[in-house]
């Protein structure tokens, strides 16, 4: 799951953290997201660093009535502290906004592209069956990276949750896992055919590896597992997405994204 605030220590290894007011603000503010909606849990996700503001990002989960997999909605906030919920991006846009190295200003409202053709209608019959493609906004470049990193990086150890006989996802008890790649897996719908099949035979039940596992993923040397002296607090980061970072040990787990939004698109090239 995401991070909770009592679990800040695990992300100071990766030299990030929140100061006291952003640590109170922030609760604050999500405490009124859970008033105002009826998520089963709120957590603090991450904050995405801009050149004059920095931008807070809140995600609801929904596990109840959820068939398979919870619903997930992601709210954003910038330095005033008051959430919304981030809206869709235009995907017309998103291989353009994949490879963007510009860091995030801050101003939400910034226009990252325009409309490459503007074209006045009003004097011709002559409409395009498509027309062009509304401006991209920070805001929008903003939800495309948080929908990225949650469903490239997103991960939970293996024996975390598990699937109910009424297909509902629910925590256990958790008790750890070793410091292996194959221990962990993707908090997302599963795309692999073979985890589709398990949910759909119902054998899902029976298993605590019923997600895309993490050592599926190409290249596979985009993580890195890290544990200290006791192999028993651990961290896993992903390469491609810097300042995303999955923690866990013998009896929490959680994630988190402290970073600036780039992914690091040349790092298949480094290999």
């Amino acid at each position: 799951m995401d991070i909770s605030f009592n679990d800040l220590k695990f992300i100071q290894q990766i030299g990030q953290t929140l100061n006291m007011e952003e640590r109170i603000k922030l609760k604050l503010a999500i405490l009124k997201i859970q008033e105002h909606y009826t998520f089963d849990e709120v957590l603090f996700w991450g904050r995405v660093e801009g050149v004059e503001k920095d931008y807070y990002i809140a995600m609801g989960i929904q596990y109840k009535g959820q068939y398979e997999f919870p619903l997930k909605k992601f709210y954003w906030s910038s330095n005033n502290y008051h959430f919304a919920e981030l809206p869709k991006y235009n995907e017309e846009y998103a291989s353009r906004a994949d490879n963007l190295r510009e860091p995030f200003t801050g101003q939400h409202e910034h226009i990252v592209f325009k409309t490459e053709e503007e074209i006045n209608f009003e004097d011709s019959l002559d409409i395009p069956a498509q027309l062009p493609a509304k401006h991209f906004s920070e805001l929008e470049r903003l939800s495309y990276v948080v929908q990225q990193v949650e469903f490239n990086c997103a991960s939970i150890p293996v024996g975390s949750y598990r699937l109910t006989p009424t297909h509902e996802l629910i925590r256990k008890a958790f008790k750890g896992v070793k410091a292996e790649l194959k221990n962990y897996q993707h908090f997302r719908v599963p795309t692999r055919k073979d985890k589709q099949d398990l949910i759909a035979r119902d054998e899902a039940l029976y298993r605590e590896d019923f997600l895309d596992s993490l050592v599926d993923d190409t290249p596979n040397q985009q993580w890195s597992l890290q544990a200290d002296s006791t192999q028993r607090n651990i961290t896993l980061r992903n390469l491609i997405w810097p300042g995303y970072v999955t923690y866990n040990n013998d009896y929490t787990f959680g994630y988190a994204y402290f970073g600036d939004g780039i992914k690091n698109s040349d790092f298949e090239f480094l290999l």
